[in-house]
């Protein structure tokens, strides 16, 4: 990650495994923060890329799910007028309402989200949380980190504006499958359009905004009984008025691709999180910066690539080697200051079975049966071997063996193959075997793998 560097040596049964270390825990942006109060360009860039996420490729798939899983339009109407609960059914009939079936419906709907982001948004708020709320304490709500926003009007005349809208636009247009000119994709054909759109006025809602940082974003949006009744009626309405067929109940989902700049996606997640930005006084970035935030990019110097190449050359000719593992190093480094910090690698932790037999991370039992090998010689095998009596048998969720369950000591004589069902090509299977220790407490053991030999 720039300048610095990191090279972890693991051997098996001679080191820990990568798993054995945690790495930090990454503290995600409160969900209020990024939805109603940012405070740097990170929170703005982060905003934008859930949108691009939420409109284009989230909502999309939910649309193309519940039209092909529910069954004919028709159907799911008698479905939800029958009171059933289907999962996604206002979300997508909402969709529905408002698929654009042309370019110009695009840009109407790009233009109509501009207003709602960037103007309406901020009202709402200010409305909520006029500039002269203060908190129980006294204290004023609108204080550092928060900062109030300032309502965005739309500006022909600016070039970010622009962007949103064409940008917002080919996406949308892409998405409902609606083919695109080029003399649609010009500024002057743009603006004829902007002229003829209708905005809605803002109106003031009782809706409650959090400010809590500790809430999580909700799984789910739930829906009141009233909106439920209004798709339903417009359900009905678009059967009588429209034509419902495999194109329009189908939407075409955007994979988010930073690196192919022909495809609009950080165009818009620019132009969406410097409106954000300007809409918060927050400083804005160029669309390098807002790529490499949105894209999740690490800058990479050759330099360091070529130290940590280096040093991984090393200890592979030590592994070649069979050295011990005090001749193996981890290192850190960071080119910068310049500071490189060599350790000796951890050697496995052992867990202790019973005296004198001890199991690293690393250790597995092989266990070779064949068709006629039987439970019972299955669990002889470690009384004999190591002188544990198995407590309990388990492939993957199924319990091959508990002696406290009803009927499980009459699969003793049973064969391994006849209790596991293996595949035709199966060779082995992964087995979890716990065993009972001196004072009669369960021990796990290392993984088991049985090989049937058919």
């Amino acid at each position: 990650m720039g300048p610095k560097g990191h090279v972890q040596t693991i051997v098996p049964h001679l080191t820990e495994s990568y798993g054995s270390q945690r790495d930090p825990v990454d503290h995600d942006v409160p969900y209020c923060t990024l939805k109603s109060f940012p405070a740097v360009i990170e929170h703005t860039i982060q905003w934008a890329r859930d949108k691009f996420e939420s409109m284009y490729s989230q909502k999309p798939s939910l649309y193309n799910k519940f039209w092909s899983t529910n069954g004919s339009p028709e159907e799911i109407l008698q479905t939800l007028k029958g009171g059933a609960q289907l999962d996604g059914a206002v979300q997508c009939v909402k969709l529905l309402k408002n698929r654009p079936h042309r370019w110009a419906d695009c840009v109407t709907m790009a233009r109509v989200k501009f207003e709602k982001y960037f103007n309406h948004k901020a009202k709402q708020l200010l409305h909520t949380f006029p500039l002269d709320t203060a908190m129980k304490d006294g204290t004023l709500f609108w204080q550092s980190p928060k900062r109030p926003p300032k309502p965005v009007d739309f500006d022909s005349d600016d070039e970010l504006h622009i962007l949103f809208v064409m940008s917002c636009s080919r996406l949308l247009a892409g998405l409902c499958n609606i083919p695109v000119t080029d003399e649609d994709l010009t500024k002057a054909a743009l603006l004829e359009l902007l002229t003829t759109i209708e905005v809605p006025e803002f109106r003031p809602k009782s809706k409650t905004i959090e400010t809590d940082e500790s809430a999580k974003k909700p799984d789910q949006e739930e829906f009141s009984g009233d909106e439920v009744e209004r798709s339903i009626h417009n359900l009905e309405k678009l059967l009588k008025e429209r034509n419902l067929n495999s194109n329009t109940l189908q939407m075409v989902p955007a994979v988010f691709e930073k690196d192919d700049d022909s495809n609009g996606h950080i165009d818009f997640i620019t132009a969406c999180s410097n409106l954000r930005a300007r809409m918060y006084s927050i400083e804005e970035a160029d669309r390098l910066k807002t790529k490499r935030i949105a894209g999740r990019i690490v800058p990479a110097i050759a330099t360091t690539t070529a130290a940590v190449a280096g040093l991984v050359s090393i200890e592979l000719v030590k592994v070649v080697l069979g050295s011990p593992l005090e001749h193996y190093r981890n290192c850190f480094l960071n080119l910068a200051l310049p500071v490189m910090v060599f350790s000796e690698p951890a050697p496995p932790e052992k867990s202790v079975i019973r005296e004198g037999l001890t199991v690293t991370l690393w250790d597995k039992w092989d266990i070779h049966g064949n068709k006629d090998f039987t439970l019972k010689q299955f669990l002889g095998y470690f009384k004999e071997k190591h002188g544990f009596e198995a407590t309990m048998v388990v492939y993957g969720v199924k319990m091959v063996y508990v002696p406290i369950m009803p009927g499980h000591k009459k699969r003793l004589p049973q064969t391994m193959v006849k209790l596991i069902k293996p595949g035709a090509e199966k060779k082995y299977v992964d087995l979890t075997v716990s065993f009972e220790g001196e004072d009669g407490e369960d021990i796990p053991g290392p993984p088991v793998r049985y090989f049937f030999h058919l």
